[in-house]
């Protein structure tokens, strides 16, 4: 006690006998460790992460790559941006003295400095710092410079200023690890625990399987046969190439939806409903059969898989194909085929069988735009980034350019880390995560730089297409100029639905009411005062041309084309959304219940009209934009990409559709494989080029029908009896009008049709949703018949509580263990 935990025995001469401790210590020092437990080695604990970063990583501070920007300038052309200003150009007058003073080159471009002389600028005379009163006499140094403005933050304009060159970097305490020190002094096999982060998965299976069995310790072994078991599914559905440490931001999207698919196989889960939406998307056409393959062990497992999809390859091996259409919006919502996919080839009112028979195909362009010495290009050289290496790649300008390549292969670390993020720094813009990039040069500006994911277009239920596209204002002043509104001294701000006097004021315009739920997603439901229609009944009273503004914003954008078509400003600006494929949407519906493919084509619609002039070229940046679309959708796409590029856009693309693939100017593509096998330029040409090489996507662009052998995969029988169907019978939801049909049990379906047909509201609102609420259903039913079987003494004790609480408590307490099994795996279905 009084030692601390140390003691030491000596004997009656005073010599060492003996020394002895309590925990864990240094040898021969002071410094002591806490004992191990798992909240040490976890970022997401106070007790193991990083006191700095607090677990994250990266810490906000002042970036090098913003303060110099671009490091082909000189000193004296304004390398140093902070100093290129009216307010800091003494500190630049200072530099230039103290340069002088040192004989450090001042007209040299910054990337052909010597270190001793970049190391000048930024850290300054050895001695000197700022004391946040008055500046030292010799050069103080970029840093200090800085951390001098960091002490007089309490003024708005430095605040500003200090913005403008902070971003996030790599916290120096932790080195990115996020674990504070105390972690890091453990290690397994030779490795600290973010060290094994950092490896692929591959190779820490291979880690795993050298590990020996542990019979001594049951515990750990059994921790390292899970963790085992967990890696084996990543690399089952080809993410053996990525480390643990990858951030789930930087995954791209069919890596995000190939991780989520590991969760379905490990639970081992069977005779469970699973809903997929569009998993293919982010995937090469070499993953299809893989992705595939997973699916159908799924299936043999004995689970029902329904997919909604509009990829080729799937719906070949679906053994159930139900495409809902024929058309998009009020025109859908039909069973238009349910099936084998052999019989949808011989429809003729089908979309998709045309598709898939031939008859109708997407023609690539005959004339392409020209590469040669007169086309600008923008020259990126030495990228590193993830698994980019080094990577050199031009890309030209005014055209259309395809980035392609397998699944991680680079490409989306390519579009957003190199180019997009790194044209922004070049132009002294904040960016959140660039790559390190030698040398970027172009040889055009741009007006502007956009990069149109597939993000919402808005997080806010408020905005709808009418109003993002801008002809929402057009609309309301119409309605004020009615002889009635002006009778009543309407003006246009009673016509909105977001602010002023003419919204419900029940549900703020809202049209709907939140209501929400304990243990289950939130409910919108109808504002019982107004109806879902917005206004007040004084607003509604006003009409023109027959229509409320309620009933405007019911119309799909093709029915208002029609309607404003004397009005040229609004429906030309509606007519954008028409060109995309959007025209099935209403005015009103809210942009945050849109797809990621719809979000983006909307993005798109919002810059068209900005962007068609040749004054103002821009760089548009697109990452899968044809996700959710289907072939009819994409050939309308198709041509309006290529308008931007005929008015002398720039268009840069990552996909893998081959039709798209075709139907570019450029090619890149990167691999030849995926992570550390990967990042490196394999080709860049022309589609035509391409089929004659051997790159991993040559083969899917060969003019040998929609999917080459290796794309096809083979479907098994079904062994699920007819009558064992899941029935659907009169379902309504949106534009679905009464419709039936039968989802074969224990095997993989896929729903299709046009964009905004209604498969989703199919798949997600009705099977899913009825499927969910009368499981719930009848494990209430189960569990108030099981806590009813209880004692009297145990019914009062557990009198108040919820039926599902009791059988936990019912569980944990040891009582009626033969019922403990079922417990459980309806307890694993429901969390899942």
């Amino acid at each position: 006690h009084f030692g601390d935990g140390q003691v030491s025995l000596f004997s009656a001469t005073g010599k060492l006998l003996h020394t002895y401790s309590e925990g864990l210590h240094r040898p021969g020092s002071t410094r002591r460790f806490r004992p191990a437990s798992p909240n040490l080695f976890s970022f997401n604990s106070p007790i193991g992460a990083c006191p700095r970063c607090r677990g994250f990583g990266r810490v906000i501070e002042i970036d090098d790559g913003l303060v110099i920007p671009d490091h082909n300038l000189s000193i004296e052309e304004g390398a140093i941006k902070a100093f290129s200003g009216a307010v800091y150009s003494e500190s630049q007058r200072d530099l230039l003295k103290a340069c002088k003073r040192h004989k450090v080159p001042t007209k040299t471009p910054w990337n052909k400095l010597a270190r001793k002389h970049r190391d000048f600028v930024m850290n300054g005379e050895p001695g000197y710092g700022s004391d946040g009163s008055k500046w030292p006499k010799g050069w103080y140094g970029v840093r200090r410079f800085f951390k001098w403005l960091e002490e007089n933050t309490y003024k708005m304009h430095v605040r500003v200023f200090l913005s403008r060159y902070r971003s996030y970097v790599t916290c120096p305490d932790c080195g990115g690890t996020r674990l504070q020190p105390e972690s890091l002094c453990w290690k397994w096999k030779g490795y600290r625990l973010p060290d094994l982060y950092e490896l692929p998965v591959s190779e820490l299976i291979k880690l795993m399987d050298k590990a020996a069995n542990l019979p001594n310790e049951p515990q750990a072994d059994l921790a390292r046969q899970a963790i085992r078991t967990s890696l084996s599914y990543l690399e089952a559905v080809g993410l053996g190439y990525l480390s643990l440490n990858r951030s789930s931001r930087s995954l791209s999207g069919g890596e995000t939806q190939r991780v989520n698919l590991t969760s379905c196989l490990g639970t081992s889960l069977v005779d469970t409903l699973f809903i997929l939406d569009e998993p293919s998307i982010g995937l090469h056409c070499r993953d299809i059969d893989r992705l595939v393959k997973i699916l159908r062990e799924l299936t043999d497992l004995g689970n029902t898989v329904v997919v909604v999809e509009h990829d080729e390859g799937i719906m070949r091996a679906a053994d159930t194909i139900i495409e809902v259409g024929p058309a998009p919006g009020k025109n859908g919502g039909e069973i238009v085929y349910a099936g084998k996919p052999s019989g949808l080839k011989r429809l003729r009112n089908s979309p998709t069988g045309q598709f898939l028979s031939g008859k109708r195909s997407i023609q690539p362009p005959e004339i392409r735009r020209p590469i040669n010495d007169k086309t600008p290009f923008v020259r990126l050289r030495d990228i590193r980034k993830h698994n980019l290496d080094g990577l050199n790649v031009d890309i030209p300008l005014r055209r259309f350019v395809v980035l392609s390549g397998v699944s991680g292969s680079g490409k989306s670390t390519l579009m957003h880390n190199g180019l997009y993020q790194g044209l922004l720094s070049r132009s002294g813009k904040s960016c959140e995560d660039p790559a390190q990039i030698g040398d970027l040069t172009s040889e055009i500006g741009f007006g502007e730089i956009l990069l149109i994911d597939q993000s919402p277009a808005s997080k806010t239920p408020r905005s709808n297409p009418a109003l993002f596209v801008g002809a929402w204002d057009g609309i309301r002043q119409i309605f004020a100029r009615t002889e009635d509104a002006r009778k009543s001294g309407l003006t246009v701000s009673s016509f909105s639905f977001n602010s002023g006097d003419g919204r419900c004021p029940h549900c703020q315009g809202l049209g709907f009411e939140r209501v929400e739920m304990q243990f289950m997603a939130d409910v919108y439901v109808p504002c019982p005062v107004c109806e879902g229609k917005q206004f007040r009944e004084e607003i509604l009273a006003i009409k023109w041309n027959g229509y409320s503004i309620a009933d405007i914003l019911s119309l799909t954008i093709e029915e208002a084309v029609k309607v404003f078509a004397e009005h040229p400003a609004i429906a030309r600006k509606l007519k954008s959304l028409q060109e995309v494929g959007l025209g099935y949407l209403p005015l009103g519906q809210p942009l945050n219940t849109l797809s990621g493919g719809e979000s983006q084509r909307l993005k798109l619609v919002r810059y068209m009209g900005s962007l068609n002039s040749e004054r103002n070229p821009a760089l548009l940046l697109l990452d899968e934009p044809t996700t959710g679309l289907h072939k009819a959708d994409i050939e309308r796409l198709l041509s309006v990409l290529q308008r931007l590029v005929d008015n002398g856009h720039s268009l840069v693309v990552i996909e893998h559709h081959p039709d798209v693939i075709r139907a570019a100017d450029w090619m890149l593509e990167l691999g030849p494989e995926a992570g550390s096998a990967g990042g490196k330029l394999v080709f860049a040409g022309t589609p035509e080029d391409i089929q004659k090489s051997s790159t991993p996507t040559a083969p899917f662009l060969l003019d040998e029908g929609p999917a080459p052998n290796g794309y096809r995969a083979k479907r098994k029988k079904q062994r699920s009896p007819v009558s064992n169907n899941l029935i659907l019978s009169g379902a309504r939801e949106h534009n679905l009008r009464n419709i039936s049909a039968r989802i074969p049990r224990g095997a993989m379906s896929v729903v299709t049709g046009v964009s905004g047909s209604g498969k989703s509201t199919l798949a997600f609102d009705i099977i899913f949703a009825e499927g969910q609420r009368r499981f719930m259903e009848s494990m209430s039913s189960w569990a108030r018949q099981y806590v009813e079987q209880l004692p009297k003494p145990d019914i009062d004790q557990l009198s108040g509580i919820s039926p599902t609480v009791a059988i936990e408590q019912r569980v944990t307490r040891g009582t009626r263990k033969s019922t403990v099994a079922t417990i459980t795996e309806v307890a694993q279905n429901l969390r899942l």
